[in-house]
């Protein structure tokens, strides 16, 4: 049975475009069928870029104690909106490597804890923005044949 949703209207009645849901499946059809998947491929996409700017703000020295701390706890924020983002399967593999961070974590540990997070998440990006060109068909470019596998169609 086909159900269709009445548009979102805001008070002027103008109907207000409602966020498109996506799940990109991530990597070949071997691991697709484990059950890899971005579910919230904005929601990570967000996260990846705040905690680069918390891991560039780490490594820009000058950091004490206070700011590693709350360094700390935005990693812990950000880690578990990376869970939210992810299948049940990514999201158990973030738990393992990525662990929380407690109170006590110093300047170093903070420091080490961002980075590999920011490894493991550029890791899931680039084959999620890969997965992504692939389905959307690229523009075109000379370049586009190595990701999609596909020449670019000629133009007269």
């Amino acid at each position: 049975m086909n159900t269709r949703r009445k548009p979102h209207r805001t008070g002027s009645g103008a109907p207000v475009p409602r966020p498109i849901r996506m799940t990109v499946l991530i990597g070949d059809a071997r691991e697709a069928r484990r059950g890899y998947e971005v579910t919230a491929p904005t929601r990570l996409m967000r996260t990846w870029r705040l905690l680069t700017a918390v891991n560039e703000e780490l490594h820009s020295g000058g950091v004490d104690d206070a700011a590693a701390h709350r360094a700390a706890m935005v990693f812990n924020a950000l880690r578990n909106e990376v869970v939210r983002s992810v299948s049940p399967q990514l999201a158990e593999e973030v738990r393992e490597l990525l662990p929380p961070l407690d109170e006590n974590s110093g300047v170093a540990g903070t420091r080490a804890a961002c980075s590999g997070a920011l490894g493991w998440l550029d890791s899931l990006m680039t084959s999620m923005l890969m997965q992504l060109a692939r389905q959307g068909g690229l523009a075109g470019g000379p370049d586009d044949a190595a990701i999609t596998g596909r020449r670019p169609p000629r133009h007269p």
